[in-house]
């Protein structure tokens, strides 16, 4: 049986189970990338799920979270998914990216599928107009700080 999350559901889950934050009326602050079939190497295949929102930041100023999971077609510690995620501030100018390994076995934690192995950056974007991209899925996301 395939698990289905309908747009939107995995980033409202993300957003406020693991990542709280206050947002402006009216601002887009969690949204998901469309699911992606990677095929990481011979034997280590699967789907990867990525969500992303507005998130609080270490240094206590607000940012970008990117919840990566990855449910393989075999559980393998071997089988690891490495995708980059970079992000650019349209307001700003400043520009990201980092690799987030994510591991075919799943990892038990929050309110995710216990089927995924999950992972998560955490991106210094500053306030503005954010635009995030993932080499595994199409497309790009733009979202407020």
């Amino acid at each position: 049986m395939r698990m289905l999350l309908r747009p939107l559901a995995l980033a409202a889950l993300a957003a406020s189970a693991l990542f709280p934050v206050a947002a402006p009326a009216g601002a887009q602050t969690a949204a998901d990338f469309e699911d992606a079939r990677v095929d990481v190497a011979p034997g280590c295949a699967g789907t990867v799920r990525t969500a992303v929102a507005v998130a609080p930041l270490p240094a206590n100023v607000l940012g970008v979270a990117v919840a990566v999971l990855f449910r393989a077609d075999r559980q393998d510690p071997s089988c690891v998914v490495t995708p980059t995620v970079s992000w650019r501030n349209l307001d700003s100018g400043a520009t990201g990216s980092t690799e987030v390994a994510v591991s075919s076995v799943p990892a038990p934690v929050g309110p995710f599928p216990t089927d995924h192995g999950y992972n998560r950056a955490l991106a210094d974007t500053g306030p503005g107009t954010v635009v995030v991209t993932i080499t595994t899925n199409p497309g790009e996301i733009t979202i407020r700080v």
